[in-house]
């Protein structure tokens, strides 16, 4: 497995992505360079398929509320159990909240490194509204603009 410290490294060359990559099984979303570097280097094409599961969720808010801009995070565990989310930022009910669930699922294992000496490691992603018609969401990096 991977060591956490590589995590600064892709952050580190990844800000503008010269290609998007798209899986065929989703029309809705596309991915970047660095979010493609992520996936090769910890082995974990899974998150691409977990977010296409959570894309029926995410047009669903997008008709609902507007909102253009989703969190998605991945937390874990020193055992490696942890559990997936896309949340966004808005208000309800007149009042505005920071953490607005999407979507969220537990795992039971996730196979990715464990940041040392801390009890829970976050992963961040944005998945950003970059087209209406049709409506596509680029997934990537918090370094990537």
């Amino acid at each position: 497995m991977k060591d956490y410290s590589i995590l600064k490294e892709i952050y580190a060359n990844n800000h503008n992505s010269e290609r998007i990559y798209r899986n065929k099984s989703c029309q809705n979303m596309v991915y970047t360079d660095g979010v493609m570097d992520f996936l090769e280097v910890f082995d974990a094409h899974w998150i691409i398929d977990n977010v296409i599961n959570f894309m029926p969720e995410v047009l669903k808010t997008l008709e609902k509320t507007k909102d253009t801009l989703y969190d998605v995070q991945i937390v874990l565990q020193q055992d490696n159990s942890g559990f997936m989310e896309v949340y966004r930022k808005g208000y309800v009910d007149k009042v505005y909240h920071k953490h607005i669930s999407v979507f969220k699922q537990i795992i039971p294992f996730i196979d990715l490194p464990t940041k040392p000496n801390t009890k829970i490691t976050r992963y961040k992603f944005y998945l950003v509204l970059s087209k209406y018609e049709p409506i596509i969401f680029t997934l990537r990096l918090p370094s990537e603009q």
